[in-house]
């Protein structure tokens, strides 16, 4: 009743803008991940430290028979052990390998490498073709340029994904240019931080990744769930 009473003096642009507050703090949960400074959803499921339209975008795939390679480690390390065969991350904090590597899954591997060279030559070990290769630690730009010997274009081809990517634009080129990637922004805001920024994700030109349901698009978190057609 009092909510009721309230909202009538509330101007509907008001109560609107408060609604897309509570879509982004709750919905999202990303008043959580600022308050434990986590990576979680509403569900307290680990997720990537990647803008939310990129997350979202990415679940809608079925990485189930996936390889993946990850520069960097943390609560996307988890989120892809989930969703993918296997995953492979490489660290350079070794602090933060010790705390990563103490909850390990079966199908992770956890690399520690110093920041030198021998960081971006760890994708190198395995001697195979990812499917998936994410962008996300330090030495960028060197990382990138090791992806061509490594990423599947094969079969359903591949993804690469480079977080921060509004700050790494040569980087960017570099895979649209020298590897012929198509690049998709998702610009908006994300876990933890107070400001947007953008994640790229970067696909093979024979990409067929399959969709993890039968319908897309997928409704997004807090849409309006109804069909127009």
């Amino acid at each position: 009743m009092t909510r009721k009473i309230i909202g009538k003096f509330i101007p509907t642009r008001i109560k609107k803008q408060l609604n897309n507050f509570k879509i982004l703090a709750c919905d999202y949960s990303q008043y959580q991940t600022i308050q434990n400074w986590d990576c979680v959803d509403k569900f307290r499921n680990k997720i990537p430290w990647y803008t939310y339209p990129a997350i979202e975008f990415l679940n809608t795939f079925d990485f189930s028979e996936k390889s993946v390679f990850e520069f960097g480690s943390g609560n996307s390390s988890i989120y892809w052990a989930k969703m993918a065969k296997d995953v492979v991350s490489v660290e350079h904090d070794k602090e933060w390998f010790e705390k990563v590597n103490s909850s390990l899954s079966s199908n992770q591997t956890l690399l520690y490498r110093e920041d030198s060279e021998e960081y971006e030559k760890s994708i190198l070990d395995f001697n195979k073709k990812f499917d998936v290769v994410i962008i996300d630690g330090i030495r960028r730009p060197q990382c990138s340029n090791l992806i061509e010997r490594c990423l599947n274009y094969q079969s359903e081809g591949g993804i690469v994904i480079l977080d921060n990517s509004d700050w790494f634009r040569e980087t960017s080129k570099y895979l649209r240019e020298k590897l012929d990637l198509i690049e998709i922004d998702f610009h908006g805001f994300g876990p933890i931080n107070d400001y947007t920024w953008t994640t790229s994700v970067f696909i093979t030109r024979n990409f067929r990744f399959k969709p993890i349901d039968n319908i897309q698009p997928i409704f997004s978190v807090s849409a309006i769930k109804q069909s127009g057609e």
